[in-house]
């Protein structure tokens, strides 16, 4: 199974671990790290690369977090490699896909990022047809 790990600023990848406990209880192979106001971002890497090491199981490490640009996913991108996927623009959507497909022997990144922008949407719209 791939680990995951969930980055952001604050304390998002901690909320939604706590949320996706809710949908699936035990979440093994799945943790966060959250950077916070005065974290050095080399030290922050450092961190996020230990966790990594925790997570992999053989099958690599899926790194989701919350904002392209952002320090957590600029940090990701220095871990990058064959096993380690790296995905932006984390939301419960995009978790609640990753999550119940992690298990397969081949993950599908395209249906992920699919579900994730399709859970982004305007009530209003879809629900009346107007804005």
């Amino acid at each position: 199974m791939k680990g995951i790990l969930l980055v952001s600023h604050g304390d998002l990848a901690k909320g939604m671990m706590d949320t996706l406990s809710l949908f699936f209880g035990d979440l093994s192979y799945t943790d966060y790290l959250c950077l916070k106001k005065d974290d050095n971002p080399d030290q922050f890497k450092e961190k996020m690369i230990e966790k990594i090491n925790l997570l992999n199981q053989g099958q690599g490490v899926i790194v989701v977090g919350d904002l392209i640009g952002g320090t957590p996913l600029n940090q990701a991108a220095y871990v990058m490699s064959q096993d380690v996927m790296v995905l932006g623009g984390m939301n419960l959507g995009m978790l609640i896909s990753l999550i119940s497909q992690r298990a397969n022997e081949h993950i599908d990144y395209k249906m992920i990022l699919d579900d994730a922008k399709l859970g982004i949407q305007c009530l209003n719209t879809l629900l009346k047809g107007d804005i």
